[in-house]
């Protein structure tokens, strides 16, 4: 009876080790490069950025020039794994589930932040400018959101960062956010139009500019969503 119980023990730990050994063999990595963010590398890997982080485990969104990331994870290999971890750790997951506010009860004010943005384009650029004489890039996004409904604080790119949330699909009206223009980090921030379009306050004022442009899609960061959109 023993012999049998631990001729089954060691079957399963030695099918456990081949399942592991093969969900590694179809793991594909990808070596992470300056100006990439989760989102571009997820987009370009065509998974969504939860996906990513549940692959490699990541808890936050921050990511290393030269970070080795798994990409990609056969469906077979990557349940096996699940199963296994599942059984020895007892450690709860991380829902980032959360982060993915719904807006389908928000599109009216949706629609109003892109309504009352659109016709500001041509307003020049004015440093810390937050009325339709001139404004700054947050400057514009405080304006914008005020008018629409949003009651968020004047603040600078930074603080508006740290008052949203990432998202994976964004609606137009949605924020988009820029590292590494004029100073090194989190600098520049826009509203989002949908088709890879946004409007922001640029060096020549309010405008439309597109994430197709090869200087705004290196410094892209990613999209957000303000906590005070519910």
């Amino acid at each position: 009876m023993k012999k049998t119980a631990l001729a089954a023990l060691a079957s399963l730990m030695l099918a456990a080790s081949i399942s592991v050994g093969s969900a590694n063999a179809a793991s594909k990595t990808y070596t992470v490069q300056p100006g990439d963010t989760l989102y571009k590398v997820a987009t370009q890997h065509k998974i969504t950025v939860d996906e990513l982080k549940r692959l490699n485990s990541l808890t936050s969104n921050s990511i290393k020039v030269n970070q080795k990331l798994i990409v990609e994870n056969k469906a077979t290999g990557s349940k096996t794994v699940s199963s296994i971890n599942s059984l020895h750790s007892a450690k709860p997951t991380i829902d980032t589930t959360n982060n993915q506010n719904s807006v389908t009860d928000n599109s009216e004010l949706m629609n109003r932040i892109i309504d009352t943005a659109m016709p500001l384009q041509g307003i020049p650029y004015v440093w810390a400018g937050v009325t339709p004489a001139g404004f700054d890039c947050s400057g514009f996004i405080y304006y914008v959101y005020n008018k629409a409904g949003v009651k968020v604080p004047r603040l600078d790119t930074i603080g508006f960062f740290n008052r949203s949330v990432f998202i994976t699909e964004p609606v137009e009206g949605d924020l988009l956010f820029f590292q590494n223009t004029y100073r090194p980090g989190i600098s520049h921030i826009g509203i989002y139009l949908g088709d890879n379009k946004f409007i922001h306050a640029g060096d020549k004022g309010i405008a439309i500019a597109s994430l197709d442009s090869s200087y705004w899609n290196l410094r892209f960061m990613g999209y957000k969503r303000f906590i005070d959109i519910k």
